[in-house]
């Protein structure tokens, strides 16, 4: 698990409890020559996002702690959320940010972490490029059944790549893991308003199957349409997983063009975790109306 080389770590936690973040940020920020740029934690999904960079087996050191330190702290039993999820440390994916030569180093070191977290008594459903069927690259059907329908993925034989193959007391409160190498991806929902929240939300359901790769939309990009509580307001939720295809930009304006047609208006977006600094190409953070629910600063934009 040593290198020297850089990567990203953004892990999706299961809770926005304060105080839970707090101790989870100190364990990460522990660990010398890890930098963490962000923690961006949602009410109504009960989730968030930590953003961190550093040398390779830096980060690991710091994705161990912040593992045990959620998996202390979090039970699963209880937890209520509207974004799907299927454990305490949701999804764990680690990214490189230097030279392609190093795709193979990182591909074993996260097979080894996934190995000792395993270990430890997570269980872990690898995806992307470090799944080990087929089937479970697409993070979605990973996670298909959610928490809820986990014991029953057990049950029928449906079982993670490391960790505890039965069900017990203990993966019930941690719930599974999915945890890889992927490439760059820039998570990014795009604020719909002028109409009334239903036809809102059946409008943004509509722009979110029409922008989605899978349905003939953009390249790499994966969306739902979604109602957040505490925001008050109605999104077009994405993925952007080929953000050099189709980055913020570009897809800002289709579903703005979209929402245009529909008769009702995208005049501002979210930007979850951190951004590459590429993906201003040709618009900026005033013109995607960054900022209107949390600070955006140039803390968020990673130099790549």
């Amino acid at each position: 698990m040593t290198g020297n080389y850089r990567i990203e770590c953004i892990p999706n936690i299961s809770t926005a409890d304060p105080d839970i973040l707090e101790r989870i940020a100190e364990g990460i920020s522990s660990i010398a020559e890890v930098k963490l740029h962000f923690v961006d934690p949602g009410g109504s999904a009960n989730r968030t996002v930590f953003t961190y960079t550093g040398p390779a087996h830096a980060v690991f050191q710091a994705s161990e702690r912040m593992i045990e330190l959620a998996l202390e702290r979090i039970d699963m039993t209880t937890h209520q959320g509207v974004h799907p999820r299927m454990g305490a440390v949701d999804v764990c994916p680690f990214v490189l940010l230097d030279d392609e030569k190093y795709a193979h180093d990182l591909n074993k070191a996260v097979d080894h972490f996934a190995a000792h977290m395993g270990s430890k008594g997570l269980p872990i459903y690898c995806y992307e490029q470090s799944a080990r069927q087929p089937e479970r690259k697409n993070l979605a059907l990973v996670r298909k059944g959610k928490y809820e329908g986990l014991a029953a993925r057990f049950a029928g034989g449906d079982l993670p790549d490391e960790g505890p193959k039965t069900w017990s007391n203990e993966v019930a409160k941690s719930g599974a893991t999915a945890m890889g190498v992927r490439p760059l991806m820039v998570a990014f929902n795009v604020n719909m308003t002028g109409d009334s929240r239903e036809n809102l939300l059946s409008k943004a359901k509509r722009i979110a199957t029409m922008i989605r790769e899978r349905d003939g939309g953009l390249p790499g990009v994966k969306s739902i349409g979604w109602y957040i509580p505490d925001l008050d307001v109605v999104q077009v939720s994405c993925n952007l997983t080929k953000p050099m295809e189709a980055g913020v930009c570009e897809v800002f304006e289709r579903v703005q063009e979209l929402a245009t047609t529909l008769k009702c208006k995208a005049p501002d977006s979210e930007l979850i975790g951190c951004i590459p600094a590429s993906q201003f190409d040709r618009c900026t953070a005033q013109t995607l109306g960054l900022g209107r629910f949390k600070p955006f600063t140039d803390e968020r934009i990673l130099e790549i």
